[in-house]
This record gives structure tokens, C-alpha cells and sequence, in this order.
């Protein structure tokens, strides 16, 4: 029987347990994720392993749900027809904190949701515009997931390393919790 590496830890090591459901989730997404940031976009190969590769956020709505662009015939398009359970990862700079993300995507091709999200800058990879036939849109809507977080933002959290660093004392004041939605 596996012991809970927790009750083996020093009150010290452990951070604080703040899981949040509902409303709150979907604001620490927010947090977490700002329009533009990257992620792993992880789906289900036919083996049932993880398939990784890097895409961005285009989108973060109140509720939670995330929106990318991606090619209509892409590969990942083909696993999330067999399989639409994903997985994200995200990683908020250097300080920042860190999101596991669970959830369902589903593709949307419908030309006002193209429309509303569409920015220039993918023309880079859709080179006829909001109106060319290769896009797809997938949304994804969370299901639960994991985040680690510090309690002071970015920059205090580095100064408080940088210290830590300096008098050789542990400075970790994170917080780590689940998402239920």
C-alpha cells in the first residue's frame, strides 16, 4: 500500500490547499491564462497516450472555457474526433504559477465565431484571411484540473527567491489546489 508522500513531509514543505469550484475555478483560469499565452494541447493518440504540441489561447471566456484556431485537417482534429478529452498545460512565467487543465473540445466552424475571434496576426497561418476554408475553431470546456500558484504575484515572489537564495531559508508561500467545475 502507497503511503501519502504528504504525511511524510514537514508542515513547512507542503503548501496551503485552497481548491475552488464554479465561479472561482473560471477566475483562476483567468488568472492563469491570458489571452495570447501558450500551452501544451495534449489529446489522446489511438493508443490512448497523451500527444502533445504548443498552441495558444486565443480566448479565455468568465466561464472558464478556452478557445484556439487550428487547421480543420489537422492531426489533432482527427484524435479529437475519436476522442474530445484534453489536456493543458500552462506555465505563467519564471515566478508565475502552473495549470493543469482537464476538459472536452469541440471543433466550431461556424463563420461569426471565426469572425469574433479572429485577430491579424493568424493570417500567418491562415494566409486567406478569416475566410479561409482551412480553419477550425476548438473550445474547450474545462472539466476539472490543478493549479500551483504563489500568493503575492510574479514579482514579489522573485524577490522573496532572490532572498531566500541569499539567506539559504526556503521562502515558499504557494498555494496549490484543484478545479471542479
Amino acid at each position: 500500500m502507497q503511503d501519502d508522500i504528504r504525511t511524510r513531509l514537514p508542515d513547512n514543505d507542503a503548501n496551503s490547499e485552497e481548491n475552488l469550484s464554479g465561479p472561482a475555478a473560471a477566475r483562476k483560469i483567468a488568472d492563469l491564462v491570458s489571452a495570447g499565452d501558450s500551452c501544451f494541447f495534449c489529446t489522446r493518440d489511438l493508443s490512448s497516450e497523451l500527444h502533445s504540441r504548443p498552441m495558444t489561447v486565443i480566448e479565455v471566456e468568465d466561464g472558464g472555457t478556452l478557445w484556439f484556431f487550428t487547421e480543420i485537417d489537422s492531426f489533432k482534429n482527427v484524435e479529437l474526433d475519436r476522442d474530445p478529452r484534453v489536456t493543458l498545460f500552462f506555465k505563467e512565467g519564471d515566478n508565475g504559477g502552473h495549470l493543469r487543465l482537464d476538459g472536452t473540445a469541440t471543433q466550431v466552424l461556424d463563420k461569426s465565431t471565426i469572425h469574433r475571434l479572429w485577430t491579424p496576426k493568424l493570417r500567418a497561418w491562415f494566409t486567406e484571411g478569416e475566410d479561409d476554408p482551412r480553419i477550425s475553431v476548438l473550445r474547450v470546456d474545462p472539466t476539472g484540473g490543478e493549479y500551483w500558484d504563489n500568493r503575492h504575484g510574479t514579482a514579489i515572489a522573485g524577490i522573496k527567491m532572490l532572498f531566500g537564495a541569499i539567506a539559504g531559508q526556503r521562502t515558499d508561500d504557494g498555494v496549490h489546489g484543484r478545479l471542479s467545475f
